[in-house]
């Protein structure tokens, strides 16, 4: 059973890195309207593409844990930790500002996580 709960933090490790990934792409993505110059962006700019590869090792990880674990235990486990991962690097990378509000909320997730997959 512990190999299926490795998976799903490998998926969430992925997931983390690959929104934080893609995130840093786009910081000089082009104000142009279109799809081109879009298509074009995500196909030369190295974070995207590498965001776009672990979505999709994420993608392996995050089914193959599921073929085991409950969905309904999973898929909170999955967005709760991916969204920590995601706060860290948006403050630490982008220099964002997390307010108590959010610390807040993303504490009572977590909790809510807890009692979910009990």
């Amino acid at each position: 059973m512990m190999r299926w709960y490795v998976l799903l933090a490998v998926a969430v490790i992925l997931n983390g890195a690959a929104n934080v990934l893609m995130k840093l792409g786009m910081l000089d993505a082009p104000e142009t309207p279109g799809l081109q110059p879009m298509v074009r962006h995500y196909a030369t700019s190295w974070p995207v593409l590498l965001g776009l590869f672990l979505f999709a090792i994420n993608v392996v990880a995050y089914t193959q844990a599921l073929s085991r674990i409950p969905l309904s235990v999973a898929y909170p486990i999955m967005v709760s930790l991916t969204g920590v991962i995601v706060i860290f690097g948006s403050t630490m990378l982008f220099k964002e500002s997390i307010g108590w509000v959010q610390w807040l909320g993303f504490a009572l997730i977590i909790a809510g996580v807890v009692c979910v997959s009990r």
